[in-house]
């Protein structure tokens, strides 16, 4: 039994299909819209020369790995383990905050007791940053 809101493939217009342009690069999705003025300069450009009304880039202080370990809590070091023995200092620094949230160690606190009373765990631990 067919339908009649049923479409074939044949019956879309082709006209109606949106081609690319011939002399299109890649590069021209990346650009901003013409908009009036004839501005030829890429959206990237203005990091690599900023304009004086452009604010300053503040750099990020460099994250202490030593310093927020010893800043945790016996409990959090325990569950936290994996996380400080086998993340870089890189990924460290970007989730420090969230390994350290509620829900997060929630879930290190289960994973540890259901490792505790003999259930398999997947992936293994050694392979969960990996």
């Amino acid at each position: 039994m067919t339908t009649p809101l049923k479409r074939k493939a044949g019956e879309i217009a082709t006209a109606s299909t949106k081609k690319p342009k011939a002399d299109a690069a890649i590069t021209s999705f990346f650009k901003q819209p013409a908009s009036g003025g004839s501005s030829k300069t890429s959206p990237l450009s203005s990091l690599a020369n900023p304009s004086p009304a452009d604010p300053p880039i503040a750099a990020s202080p460099k994250f202490d790995k030593e310093k927020w370990v010893a800043k945790l809590t016996d409990e959090q070091k325990e569950l936290l383990t994996l996380e400080i023995e086998t993340l870089h200092e890189s990924w460290l620094a970007q989730l420090k905050d969230e390994i350290l949230t509620k829900d997060f160690l929630d879930l290190k606190r289960f994973l540890k007791k259901e490792k505790e009373s003999g259930k398999t765990i997947f992936p293994p631990m050694e392979d969960v940053y990996s």
